[in-house]
């Protein structure tokens, strides 16, 4: 069963909804982005949120250990590291660590997955941020040997009418999506009640 994170939470309003339409995973982005929140402001949502057993991310990039520590401590479960972290580095947050990549790195797929990291995320090519671009890659052309799909987590691009498809192409153990679940830039109830939906539905 493919899992599913909805990331760029803004308002506790838009965690819980996310929470109780049944995602496994939700993200705090504390990287430069329209999504960008701090830790503390992550911290009082986390405090008046009911987690059900969802599983909270916070998404840096190359933050320092002390920041990385920090988030953890204010109550989230994993570091995800969008920059250009050392395996040396995230291997002080194993076990709590999700490191992605832009499609086009240049690293191959066995040292993408040599990361000591729960996940290892593909996603769109830097543009703006480092962050993905909220457009997808081209699936079909991207080199898929070597992937480890127990632990291979798939973003960019994806929404409620691509879902079934990505997953069909890849066969991921996890799937995020963020631009993809809003309208007018913010979490729309409707989309990501879908997104989550079609996810369980074809997985």
């Amino acid at each position: 069963m493919t899992k599913v994170k909805i990331c760029g939470m803004q308002t506790l309003e838009d965690a819980q909804y996310a929470v109780d339409a049944g995602a496994d995973f939700i993200g705090f982005v504390f990287a430069p982005s329209k999504r960008q929140v701090t830790i503390d402001e992550a911290g009082r949502i986390l405090d008046g949120l009911d987690k059900k057993g969802v599983k909270t991310v916070g998404v840096f990039v190359n933050p320092s250990m002390e920041e990385a520590r920090r988030a953890l401590e204010k109550g989230l479960d994993y570091i995800q590291f969008h920059g250009d972290e050392t395996p040396g580095f995230v291997e002080n947050f194993k076990g709590q660590a999700i490191k992605a990549f832009p499609s086009n790195s240049e690293f191959t797929n066995k040292e993408k997955f040599d990361y000591p990291a729960e996940y290892i995320l593909v996603d769109s090519p830097r543009k703006e941020y480092y962050g993905g671009s909220g457009s997808s890659f081209d699936w079909e052309a991207f080199d898929q040997e070597g992937l480890d799909r127990a632990r291979f987590a798939l973003a960019g691009g994806l929404k409620p009418e691509n879902i079934g498809e990505a997953i069909s192409v890849f066969e991921p153990a996890l799937v995020d999506v963020s631009s993809g679940v809003e309208s007018d830039g913010m979490k729309d109830p409707e989309k990501v009640s879908r997104f989550i939906k079609n996810v369980k539905e074809v997985s």
